[in-house]
């Protein structure tokens, strides 16, 4: 699914920087991603949240994503995380 300039310019992006940030590795992710995922509605698992980077990118590519689970080693940042998005 190609991205518009214009969504671009709006994308999410992590809201704190943290240590792992997969925020470079994104295009490299995408590669590994199944066609198929934009075919019908799913569930997206977050088991290493951090600071959003992979969360936020798949949420703005997939609007087909229905519900998510997140989780990290610190519970902390899962919180802020539902806290600042809901």
């Amino acid at each position: 699914m190609p991205h518009t300039e214009q969504q671009s310019q709006h994308a999410a992006k992590p809201f704190l920087k943290w240590a792992g940030g997969k925020s470079q590795l994104l295009a490299q992710f995408d590669q590994h991603l199944p066609e198929s995922l934009e075919e019908r509605n799913f569930t997206y698992i977050e088991p290493f949240v951090g600071g959003g980077a992979m969360l936020f990118h798949m949420l703005q590519k997939f609007p087909n994503i229905k519900r998510v689970v997140i989780n990290d080693i610190n519970p902390h940042l899962a919180t802020i995380i539902v806290t600042r998005n809901y």
